[in-house]
């Protein structure tokens, strides 16, 4: 209907971009839709379909919304139970990868990876227990599924630790491949019942005090906790569920906790004067700058090609989307130029390999779009690279694969991704500091909000059941600020390894948490059974520990202020102990004062800034 009139066709599109980025406020699938919408028009715009063409248009498009409906409907006949195995099976899986990782350590952040894949799982099997009653699908309680699930975890995390630091030392026992082998069969997918069983025999003479020692070989030790942990979880699995199983616990217990637990947000300080708009919701600010990048790649992509200027506006387009920081645009532009020129130099070797044969051209094509869907989600490079090798084997087999199509596709890009950063810092520009500091913030409520059960069970005032939730809201929390800091990577140039430092302390804490949160989960499970002078230097511990924690929020908010004045650590006050005291006591403790450590690392002054303060 506007074709003819090519002012209006553009208008139209630029309020459209600005459009499918503004509903990005109403969560993903608002922007999918705008995307799809997005890319519909300009589709129409390249292509230029006909009336009688329509229908061959409109049956694709039905034919992949029927196709998806398919599949979304065939995974929603899940039985709970099979949902649930394979849940397990998940977290036996991820948790021999992060021990193969670990025993051969060759990067730290492999490991890391690894262990957060755990964590993940550990989230998803608590997401499962909210929508379905534990007690009718495996034989235990809810609470008890959720206990066992956080001591796998943690046993994991701990003997990986030991892993890494025997390896480290080369100080591994002589016994350890043996103790190593037990773990593995527990944790292998298609070990037998006897072999588990033997498994988890050795595990209990190693704990028991009948048994040969081992404490005084911690990597065994941890390995034989370790392994009855996962054979705890393989026998309550194999159990089937019945409703004649103790009282569970009530369904909130799994509930998250309220995000404004702990110390009040600080009030948001007034907008400049002559910067109103970075009080904006960032997708408003973000949509305005969408549609002044859009209307200056139509016209510069023009400029550089009057038939393949779209590639030009859909990189000023997607540059926008899966951020809402300057920061976040400037990492998404360099990494889509980098992706698309990796993927012109590898579409061209896989096309001269294939002799121009169209079924391996096809296969190539394929697997490309395999790459994209299954890694771009992990980093947004690998989409413009495996997207490029798609366009690069389509041009191919359409004999139209030529040096100079290579060429505007690489420079229509460059194009695109340089407009968009220049509208992100020239136009209702913003830094990217406070989103991250907010993020942190988020991570520090949720640390205190962890501490406060703790300091409620151990004071008798609380059974502990909410530790598992606080627990989970901070994994998300850390996992948030490290994703931004991730997105933030090349704003950072400089200080990104300042921003890495001060993420590896926070999962520090979120791992040390984990200790806690089991510690938590066990005094407010055995009741009255601790003696109160351990539960006392157990609250103390933790009112030391939230003080700490206000020093290092404070750091974020206060740039050069190395904190108050320091005091002993948490370590040693372990003495304070009474004799008798539980090993739930003892636990919470090490791991209050491993979570002071890695607070007091993070409020030592750096010769750096604050890692986001020009982003």
């Amino acid at each position: 209907m506007l074709s003819p009139h090519r002012p209006a066709v553009l208008a139209g599109f630029v309020l459209l971009t600005g459009a499918a980025t503004w509903v990005r406020r109403y969560g993903p699938r608002a922007a999918a839709i705008g995307t799809l919408a997005f890319m519909g028009y300009l589709f129409t715009l390249f292509v230029r379909p006909t009336a009688h063409e329509l229908p061959a248009f409109c049956l694709i498009a039905v034919g992949a919304v029927a196709t998806q409906a398919v599949a979304r409907a065939a995974l929603r006949f899940e039985h709970p139970r099979r949902t649930l195995l394979a849940l397990l099976a998940d977290l036996r899986s991820a948790s021999a990868a992060a021990l193969r990782s670990a025993a051969r350590p060759a990067r730290a952040g492999v490991l890391r990876t690894r262990l957060a894949r755990i964590d993940a799982v550990g989230r998803a099997l608590t997401a499962w227990q909210r929508d379905y009653p534990t007690a009718d699908h495996v034989g235990c309680s809810e609470r008890s599924l959720a206990l066992l699930v956080l001591d796998a975890r943690v046993c994991t995390e701990e003997t990986c630790d030991e892993l890494v630091r025997a390896a480290g030392a080369a100080s591994t026992g002589r016994d350890a491949p043996a103790a190593l082998a037990h773990l593995e069969t527990v944790l292998a997918p298609r070990a037998s019942s006897a072999r588990v069983e033997a498994a988890t025999a050795w595990a209990t003479r190693a704990l028991s005090s009948q048994g040969r020692p081992v404490r005084d070989d911690v990597l065994e030790y941890l390995v034989a906790r370790s392994t009855l942990a996962h054979a705890k979880l393989r026998r309550a699995e194999q159990t089937p569920g019945t409703r004649t199983l103790p009282h569970d616990a009530p369904a909130s217990s799994t509930a998250r906790p309220r995000s404004d637990v702990g110390a009040p947000p600080r009030p948001a300080r007034a907008a400049p004067r002559w910067t109103p708009w970075r009080q904006w919701a960032p997708t408003s600010r973000l949509a305005v700058q969408a549609m002044v990048a859009a209307t200056a790649a139509v016209a510069v992509g023009e400029a550089i090609s009057a038939s393949r200027w779209y590639w030009a506006v859909t990189s000023a387009f997607v540059v926008f989307a899966g951020t809402t920081t300057r920061g976040g645009v400037l990492t998404r532009a360099y990494r889509r130029v980098a992706g698309t020129a990796g993927g012109i130099v590898v579409g061209v070797g896989a096309v001269l390999l294939s002799g121009q044969h169209t079924s391996v051209l096809v296969g190539i094509s394929v697997v490309a779009v395999f790459g994209m869907l299954y890694l771009g989600p992990v980093r947004y490079v690998y989409t413009p690279f495996f997207m490029t090798v798609v366009v690069v084997a389509v041009y191919a087999m359409l004999g139209d694969l030529r040096h100079d199509v290579l060429e505007l596709r690489l420079e229509e890009t460059l194009a695109g991704a340089v407009i968009g950063v220049l509208c992100a810092y020239a136009i209702l520009s913003a830094s990217s500091h406070p989103d991250l500091v907010g993020r942190v913030r988020a991570c520090f409520r949720a640390l205190d909000a962890l501490l406060q059960v703790g300091d409620r069970t151990f004071g008798g005032r609380g059974d502990g059941h909410e530790a598992l939730a606080a627990l989970h809201e901070l994994e998300a929390a850390r996992d948030d600020v490290e994703a931004t800091v991730e997105a933030m990577s090349a704003a950072l140039l400089g200080r990104h390894e300042s921003a890495l430092e001060a993420v590896r302390l926070l999962d520090v804490v979120t791992r040390a948490c984990g200790v806690l949160a089991q510690a938590v989960m066990r005094r407010g499970a055995h009741g009255d059974g601790s003696p109160a002078d351990g539960d006392r230097v157990v609250q103390d511990a933790i009112a030391a520990v939230r003080r700490a924690a206000d020093d290092a929020r404070d750091r974020f908010d206060r740039v050069g202020d190395g904190g108050s004045a320091r005091s002993a650590p948490l370590v040693s006050r372990v003495h304070r102990l009474p004799s008798d005291a539980t090993g739930s006591q003892t636990a919470a403790l090490f791991a209050l004062a491993r979570v002071e450590w890695a607070l007091r690392r993070l409020t030592q002054p750096r010769p750096t800034r604050a890692p986001g303060r020009s982003g």
